[in-house]
């Protein structure tokens, strides 16, 4: 049966804020983004503390010249200040250097109105690998319940540890941020709309060699919005059915959790280091209060975000369509995958 929102152990605004003694926490943006031409973008902007350390990634898809920039930005020493956790204080996160000097691989949350649902979130950084200036200036304003994942926001992850937050790990999206702003690529600047998805995520999170998974969000045209993800540690392999769940966000604001079944398709781009990421994947949902079918599939072949000296991670826009109790729905997607390091070429 599937488990629902009835238990949440999530409370917001309270906890879109900071949580001291979390040994993991991020928020991490993404989505789809239009200019007003019709041109279709997708971004991230991530903002993640893992005590001692934290690191940014940011990155924008072009989708219609299929080009992709992003900068992985690792900060040695977490500032101290580095995110807002006073409730009475107005909200921030603040990461990767200063907004205000243009620094690369800078990240600024601020809340809007003093309500922490609604951000303006800038980023500044200089792709890896072209050099080319990029920028990020967004204002978001959430619709809408969160959708909560596991259908209750928490899960036990770490059984002996000593607190709720070395011992659980606290997960959230608001997946319904109307989004107005701007966006810049070297010289060319576009005004973009579009509505886009923030998790939040912190306590308990394995460390330690990557962590494999494969996730996919989506956005669908009948209100339902879900994140899909296959068992830890499990590859995928072209036509190989893998176990995984998903929490679906109903337009009532309800969030359920639920089995489905997932399946890679087509051949995989196949990266530098000789790893195999896969561009499609189907997901079906069969049980008693609905059936549905999805394929989800990359706008482009390589949105991988490098890290020099380990294992990449694909993070990246997509689109989705199939059947959601008979009805034919289509929609926005994002599609993750960590695989760790691929075979010697």
């Amino acid at each position: 049966m599937p488990s629902t929102s009835d238990n949440a152990e999530i409370s917001l605004p309270k906890d879109q804020y900071a949580h001291e003694g979390a040994p993991t926490e991020w928020w991490w943006h993404t989505g789809s983004l239009l200019a007003e031409d019709g041109r279709k973008f997708g971004f991230e902007i991530n903002a993640t503390g893992e005590t001692p350390y934290g690191f940014t990634q940011i990155e924008i898809t072009d989708v219609e010249s299929q080009l992709h920039y992003q900068k992985v930005n690792f900060v040695a020493a977490l500032p101290p200040d580095w995110a807002e956790s006073d409730i009475t204080k107005r909200w921030y996160v603040n990461l990767g250097g200063s907004i205000e000097k243009r620094e690369d691989g800078a990240i600024s949350m601020q809340a809007i109105d003093s309500n922490p649902l609604n951000m303006n979130v800038e980023t500044t950084f200089v792709d890896a690998a072209t050099h080319t200036p990029c920028e990020l200036n967004l204002q978001l304003y959430q619709e809408g319940l969160p959708l909560l994942v596991w259908g209750t926001g928490c899960r036990e992850v770490k059984p002996d540890g000593t607190t709720p937050l070395t011992r659980n790990n606290y997960y959230y999206s608001l997946t319904r941020l109307k989004a107005s702003g701007f966006l810049t690529i070297g010289a060319e600047k576009f005004a973009v709309t579009g509505l886009t998805w923030m998790d939040h995520e912190y306590g308990f999170f394995p460390k330690g060699a990557p962590v494999i998974w494969v996730l996919q969000d989506m956005q669908l045209s009948n209100g339902v919005h879900l994140s899909n993800f296959t068992n830890v540690g499990i590859k995928p392999v072209e036509n190989v059915k893998m176990d995984s769940t998903a929490t679906l966000l109903w337009p009532d604001g309800r969030s359920i959790y639920v089995d489905t079944v997932t399946t890679p398709l087509g051949s995989p781009f196949i990266s530098q280091k000789n790893v195999e990421y896969y561009l499609q994947f189907q997901v079906e949902i069969s049980n008693p209060e609905l059936k549905a079918s999805f394929v989800v599939t990359s706008l482009m072949p390589d949105q991988l975000f490098i890290d020099p000296a380990g294992s990449d991670v694909y993070e990246g826009v997509a689109s989705c369509e199939g059947e959601f109790n008979n009805t034919v729905v289509s929609g926005t997607a994002w599609i993750e995958q960590s695989l760790g390091l691929g075979k010697p070429l």
